[in-house]
């Protein structure tokens, strides 16, 4: 039987390849944000395109929901994203708290903190900071945020 710390380690490779994937090949995964329903108000689909804040280049296609919208975030919030991959929902909860908010993508990827780093710097963000780290031992300090999302990780 595979430890905890192996088990997060096989997970930990497989999203390291993910992050260096394009977004078709990423959506015809199982984590994939493909439509899987026709219902109309399915919760699990993810069309970002018509949300303010989106960034095409953050959009790694894994995403199962909109977790922003219904996270009732406020201008000047400080927003944590467990499991922020390249900064997708960082970057929509950026532009809900506005410049005088915070946002903090955690992700145990170093590929994927790479390459949401590498996006924010791109947009000139200064407000969104990406942090390696597991969410069961989160890298921030108590009470530290006012909303906390997650989009397809718990």
């Amino acid at each position: 039987m595979q430890t905890e710390q192996q088990l997060k380690e096989i997970v930990r490779k497989k999203y390291a390849g993910i992050a260096m994937q394009d977004k078709a090949t990423n959506q015809s995964s199982c984590c994939g944000a493909g439509g899987c329903s026709t219902e109309v108000y399915n919760i699990m689909t993810d069309d970002y395109t018509a949300v303010e804040g989106y960034q095409a280049d953050a959009d790694l296609g894994l995403g199962c929901g909109l977790p922003t919208q219904c996270a009732r975030i406020k201008r000047g919030d400080v927003v944590i994203d467990l499991g922020s991959g390249a900064g997708n929902d960082c970057f929509v909860a950026r532009n809900e708290t506005g410049p005088e908010g915070k946002v903090i993508g955690i992700d145990f990827t170093p590929e994927m903190i790479d390459k949401a780093r590498e996006n924010a710097d791109k947009l000139g963000f200064h407000n969104v900071e990406f942090r390696q780290g597991d969410i069961e031992k989160m890298p921030v300090g108590a009470n530290r945020a006012d909303v906390i999302v997650s989009n397809c990780v718990l």
